[in-house]
């Protein structure tokens, strides 16, 4: 056989191709669209708050603290100033994720200091905190309303006639929105218990191991799934981490973070 045989495509293989390739482009064609449709249908007043939280989600998980602290400060600022969202379920997920910056440097910086490392543990106690009262407080208000409800609230907030909404379809904005809160509903108590298992781990290395055993216990109660709240038990009570499947493995849920075990 020739070296031109071996590049000389049948028929049938160039139809593989080019059907292949015609479903390839369909299908970017329709998640460029339908990712779109779902930008123009975001509230504009807090866009950019988004943008800086998925700046910092593409973070590497080694970058410097003061990078990471302004985006989330950046979006945290725009989520305040407007009052519906000031203690909004997207205001803990701020809050979180500054204890889990804090708490992974704490870890995991071999630079860092017996005394700084007791600071920054600290300081993501206090952030944790925040997030924890912030989610029990959002729950409390949103968690048991139904759609009609939350539509109802959100149009008290959300008026027709605010400059920001000039030019955009008002009912896709309170549709998007009312989406998020609903879809909140169901994500929000996992969050919570993210957070406590961070207060746990927290605990866990200022020795108060009785108050760690209690967070990783709720945490549990809330998310039976939290691997982590349960490799994190399992070793205080003297067992060993919890390993992850082998679809987890495969497929973890964020390849750039690491579970806080230790």
């Amino acid at each position: 056989m020739s070296l031109r045989d071996i590049f000389i495509i049948s028929r049938g293989t160039r139809v593989v191709l080019l059907t292949t390739f015609l479903v390839s482009s369909m299908a970017v064609l329709v998640a460029v669209f339908y990712y779109s449709s779902i930008n123009r249908s975001e509230d504009p007043r807090i866009k950019s708050a988004r943008d800086f939280l998925i700046r910092y989600d593409a973070l590497p998980i080694h970058t410097d603290m003061t990078v990471k602290f302004h985006l989330l400060d950046s979006a945290d600022m725009i989520f305040r100033f407007y009052p519906e969202y000031a203690n909004s379920f997207e205001t803990g997920v701020i809050f979180n994720n500054k204890a889990s910056a804090l708490l992974v440097t704490s870890l995991y910086d071999t630079s860092v200091t017996s005394s700084e490392k007791n600071n920054l543990l600290e300081l993501a106690m206090t952030y944790t905190d925040s997030s924890i009262a912030l989610y029990r407080r959002w729950l409390k208000e949103w968690r048991n309303i139904g759609s009609e409800e939350v539509e109802k609230r959100i149009r008290n907030a959300m008026l027709p006639d605010d400059p920001a909404f000039n030019g955009m379809n008002y009912e896709k904005l309170i549709a998007r929105r009312v989406k998020n809160q609903l879809t909140a509903q169901v994500e929000t108590p996992r969050r919570l218990s993210v957070s406590l298992s961070n207060k746990g781990i927290i605990y866990r290395h200022m020795q108060k191991y009785d108050s760690a055993a209690g967070c990783f216990s709720e945490a549990l109660s809330l998310w039976k799934d939290n691997r982590v709240a349960k490799s994190n038990f399992n070793v205080l009570m003297g067992g060993e981490p919890v390993k992850p499947g082998i679809i987890e493995s495969l497929f973890p849920s964020d390849r750039k973070k690491p579970d806080l075990k230790h």
